[in-house]
């Protein structure tokens, strides 16, 4: 089975991503990483250089990459979900997992990490929450059309368990 996990940057979706693999002996993969280890670049260089839409045509190509493969945990960067049907593609291939967090929560976790965050890079910390905010809304939309919804609160070992169980693996 192909587990994808979606959300805002700062969900936890390589953390949980880890942590689920290595308790049900799936192999964890992170798009964003395997962008960098392909490209030869960090994903900042990537933006800097060739611009969003040449990031998001790559992304796109990458994430296809994975569906040749099997019994995997993908965790996708924030915005894999809102570009070339991707949300479509990975519904049809596998099980996708929203981690749902506040933009309050996102901003804590985010405002230490901007400089490695090509939307946010150099960002004032005042206008972070309210920037997380008004992206999450309009990212909704593609994170809404996951099978699974997970709260913060509730991304836990045993509630991916039960999405496991449900799925017959």
């Amino acid at each position: 089975m192909r587990y994808f996990l979606v959300g805002f940057m700062g969900s936890g979706k390589t953390y949980w991503g880890r942590k689920w693999s290595e308790a049900h002996g799936l192999k964890h993969y992170d798009l964003d990483e395997e962008i960098e280890k392909q490209q030869g670049k960090t994903i900042p260089e990537i933006f800097d250089q060739q611009g969003e839409d040449a990031f998001r045509k790559i992304e796109r190509d990458t994430l296809k990459q994975f569906l040749e493969l099997d019994d995997f945990i993908l965790s996708c960067g924030g915005g894999t979900a809102c570009f070339y049907n991707n949300m479509i593609t990975m519904n049809k291939a596998g099980i996708t997992i929203y981690l749902k967090t506040s933009p309050a929560d996102l901003a804590l976790r985010l405002k230490d990490e901007k400089e490695t965050r090509p939307l946010i890079a150099g960002m004032d910390n005042h206008v972070l929450e309210e920037f997380i905010s008004e992206k999450l809304q309009q990212r909704e939309p593609y994170y809404s059309l996951s099978m699974y919804h997970l709260p913060g609160k509730f991304a836990t070992k045993e509630n991916f368990q039960r999405i496991i169980r449900r799925h017959g693996a």
